[in-house]
């Protein structure tokens, strides 16, 4: 409250702004402040929201989840890593050495594409391929990975690149194609230095180690479908078929009220109040029109009344449309 002017202070201001005593030329920066902004050199590294990756990242979670527990013999919990925009060159700055790089192309669409596993990752997968037990510590640093451990891990990336297929299905249908692994930063660079990217991926946490699974997408390769990218829609759930088939027989087991109209006729409530058995009120239809048949109260079918095994029962000749309604 204590900078809250007063009336009189506020007053004066106001005096001194009319009477010029105060001045209001703007400041000029002091020299040394101004800095040259260079277009093409300047970092990127912006958060994105895009629908279509946030849903394609949600469904790989769910099933990469499952799918690596299955491998590690242990539960694995995942986390999505924010949807980042970046310099190829940036990025490619940020990845140690050794690190398991796998080039791949999204087939139809254009450009190269990388799939990035941290090392201690790798190395967690191959020893729980042969059979090793948990490790405290894993040094990475000074080694590159074995013909063994890049053959092993490449079961992995097969999965992955499966799990991957499936995700995109529902926004658009692609099919990774694996082109070569790396080990070196060095020898990845398949795009321009200055091109923009997309980075998402995971953060794997295991019982005794963490790290990351990363994809790095070319911006201008999801040009030709940035609409559905950015556009909404309904994903497509897996439906349990025991449950599909239960629930569809309680809708067919369900009891619905079904009615025939034989026809509407006016009568004044007089003629009403005199009606004797064996009167004739006349009706709207005649004998041999189809009748109208309501289902909960709905028009839906037209048929014709007659007896089927000592019974009353109508024929159906035709189902109503809803233009028809």
């Amino acid at each position: 409250m204590e900078n809250i002017l007063s009336q009189e202070e506020i007053d004066a201001l106001l005096s001194g702004l009319e009477s010029g005593k105060i001045d209001t030329t703007p400041e000029k920066p002091e020299e040394g402040k101004v800095k040259p902004f260079d277009f093409r050199n300047f970092a990127i590294s912006t958060r994105l929201k895009i629908p279509g990756i946030d849903v394609i990242n949600d469904a790989l979670a769910r099933s990469l989840r499952l799918g690596f527990s299955t491998m590690l013999r242990e539960m694995v919990d995942m986390t999505n890593i924010p949807t980042q925009m970046e310099r190829f060159r940036d990025f490619m700055n940020k990845i140690p050495v050794p690190t398991s790089i796998h080039i791949f192309k999204l087939e139809p669409l254009k450009g190269n594409s990388l799939l990035i596993i941290d090392a201690p990752l790798v190395f967690v997968f191959v020893e729980r391929f042969l059979g090793g037990g948990e490790r405290k510590i894993i040094k990475v640093e000074g080694r590159e990975f074995t013909p063994i451990e890049q053959k092993l891990i490449k079961r992995v990336v097969d999965m992955i690149f499966l799990e991957l297929e499936k995700a995109w299905k529902n926004v658009y249908p692609v099919k990774p194609k694996y082109i070569r692994g790396e080990v070196n930063p060095q020898f990845a660079r398949v795009l321009q230095p200055e091109e923009t990217v997309l980075v998402t991926g995971f953060n794997l946490d295991l019982e005794t180690i963490s790290g990351k699974i990363l994809f790095c997408y070319s911006l201008s390769s999801f040009q030709p479908i940035k609409e559905k990218l950015y556009s909404p829609y309904q994903i497509e759930e897996v439906v349990d078929a025991k449950w599909r088939r239960s629930l569809e027989q309680i809708i067919l087991n369900s009891e619905v009220s079904l009615t025939a109209l034989l026809g509407k006729g006016k009568i004044s409530l007089g003629d009403l109040v005199h009606l004797k058995e064996g009167d004739v009120i006349l009706l709207d239809k005649k004998a041999e029109e189809p009748l109208e048949i309501k289902i909960e109260d709905i028009p839906k079918i037209q048929g014709k009344m007659g007896v089927f095994k000592r019974h009353l029962a109508i024929q159906v000749e035709k189902f109503i449309t809803s233009q028809e309604e």
